[in-house]
Formats: C-alpha cells, structure tokens, sequence
C-alpha cells in the first residue's frame, strides 16, 4: 500500500488543502505517454483487459517488467523505462502494465484486488505477452508491486527471472503503516477542478517530487466526472478505502519471500529506517543487494528517475542484462 504519509510526517510536509491548488496550465500540464513508452498493448486475461506499456517489442534481449504500486498505474515508470532503454543498444524490452481497477485497464471484478488475484493477472499478462519465454526477465515492483513481483518471481511461474528489484517496500514498515493509511486518505482532495490541478497537488504535496513525472503519471491517476448541474471535476481513478481487506495480504510474509526468490536481488528504499530486522540479517548475509536514496519520497521511481541518481538503469544486476 502507499506509504506516502510516513513521508510527509516525516518531512513535515502537509497534505495542502484543496483550496490552496489553483491550475496553472503551462507549468502542470499533462505529458503524452508516447513520448516515454512505444506502444500501449491491450491484453486480455480472463475478464479484463490490461492496457500495458511497452518499449523494445521487437527487441530479442533482456525483458524489463515494471509493476506500480497501490493508487499508480504504469506510467509512474514512464522515465526510467526510457533510461533502460537508453542504456541498451539493441536489446532490451520493457512493459509496464496497468494493474486491474488501475490506470487504463478494463473489466470485470475489478474490485478484487487480493494478492493471489494480482500475482495472478501479472504472470497471464507476462506469459500472454511473451508465450515459452526463453529470454532474461528482470521483475521490478514498487510498493504494493514489489509484493506481487516478490510472489510472482518465488512461485517459479515465469522462466528464466533472472532479476528481481523492490521499491521502497518492506514487510515491517508496511505492516506497521497501516492503521493510519485511512487517515491518510481521507485527508486526500475528493476531486480536483483540472488535471492539471491534481499534478499541482501531487507536487505540492510531495507525494512526487519530480514535475515531470508527475505531468506524465498523475493523469492516469484520475477519472472525470459530470455532476447533475453539469460541472465537471476529476476524482480518483482507484478508490483505495474498499482494497482495505487486502492490504494485509500484500504485506503479511513478504520479506521471507523475497528472500526466497530463486534470483539475484535488489532492494531500493529511501531510508535505512524501513529495513525490518529480517531484511537486515538477510542483506548482512549477503543474499540480496541494498541501495538507499534518502533524497527521494516513497515514489522513488518517479523522484530520481535519471541515471545519474538513481541506480535501478544502471545498477550492476541491470547492467548485467543490457547488451552493448
């Protein structure tokens, strides 16, 4: 689940008030998902269609599948999809797909979204996508998609994963987080005015600190709507307070998994404060490698995105992947 309220308690930053948002078309306007990604797949699983971003289709190398956490969609990946692929000469494929009741995905039951569902959708859209796969997968997850990428990689269920990356996520934290996740939503904006006052809210906020992302993933974050005077307002895509019942089930075992997983690792936090004591004896046991980026929030995928920052493109069990 988001873990974004332990970042403003700790920075102090207040949620701002909706009514201290006012748009500001030019600085917050969306960006083009197209600029970022090559194509938008839609793949059908069971009963819903996933809409999933791509780069490198045609590509025969290493395959980099991207999973967002709670409340996101694909496109919170948008800038270090591009750097991986800046990375590789020739080979490389990325996919970053929508989760269900997430983003630009349709279909029926979106409501459930337990665990055993997601790692589910996750493993059909990936073997749907790339049948008998013979190729290396390296499986990256942020938050609420480290649980899944975590579960999916130890179940064997997909060939050849040869990488497997968390995002700020770690079983202790997010247990212990939440009991206070719905205050946290509850003290969210019910709707926004533009869109571009909802990526203003997003930066203001700090729940991303990158303009640029924020311009890019924000607008998949939410859905207009029509009131019966005729208004138009944009509220949440994703309603988080009825997933409640699952966010236990994401969390509850989680580092024993990734600790299991039959793959090199890598954990990305923002604090050494997030690293449960089982994580810690396992990373001094050298069974996973640790990066930490204290100047990044929780969406750490979005705040640092630039190689130069952040070590998930360039990071030595990516590096490993990418040919040329």
């Amino acid at each position: 689940m988001d873990l974004r309220q332990h970042i403003f308690k700790a920075r102090n930053i207040p949620l701002p008030p909706l009514e201290s948002i006012a748009d500001d078309a030019e600085q917050f306007a969306p960006l083009e998902w197209s600029s970022y990604f090559e194509s938008r797949q839609a793949i059908v699983v069971g009963d819903t269609t996933f809409s999933v971003y791509c780069s490198g289709l045609s590509n025969t190398g290493p395959i980099f599948v991207l999973h967002h956490g709670a409340g996101h969609s694909g496109l919170t990946f948008g800038l270090v999809a591009r750097h991986i692929l800046s990375n590789s000469t020739s080979g490389a494929t990325v996919v970053a797909p929508d989760a269900r009741d997430h983003g630009n995905t349709t279909g029926e039951n979106q409501e459930d979204l337990s665990l055993e569902r997601l790692v589910d959708d996750f493993v059909g859209v990936i073997q749907s996508m790339f049948p008998n796969n013979s190729r290396d997968m390296v499986l990256v997850g942020h938050s609420m998609g480290g649980a899944v990428v975590a579960h999916a990689a130890a179940s064997k269920r997909l060939g050849n994963v040869t990488g497997l990356i968390l995002i700020d996520i770690v079983e202790g934290s997010a247990m212990d987080s939440l009991s206070s996740i719905p205050t946290f939503i509850h003290a969210r904006p019910k709707s926004f005015t533009s869109v571009e006052s909802a990526i203003k809210w997003h930066i203001d906020s700090g729940a991303i600190q990158n303009t640029e992302s924020a311009r890019l993933s924000v607008p998949t974050l939410i859905v207009s709507t029509t009131s019966e005077d005729g208004s138009i307002a944009w509220t949440w895509r994703t309603q988080l307070l009825p997933t409640e019942k699952y966010w236990h089930g994401w969390y509850s075992g989680l580092s024993k998994t990734f600790i299991s997983a039959p793959t090199a690792k890598l954990l990305v936090l923002a604090g050494t404060d997030r690293l449960d004591k089982e994580l810690l004896i396992a990373q001094m046991q050298g069974k996973f490698q640790l990066e930490l980026l204290p100047a990044a929030g929780h969406t750490i995928q979005e705040d640092l995105p630039n190689p130069l920052q952040v070590p998930i493109p360039h990071h030595p069990l990516i590096l490993m992947h990418l040919p040329g």
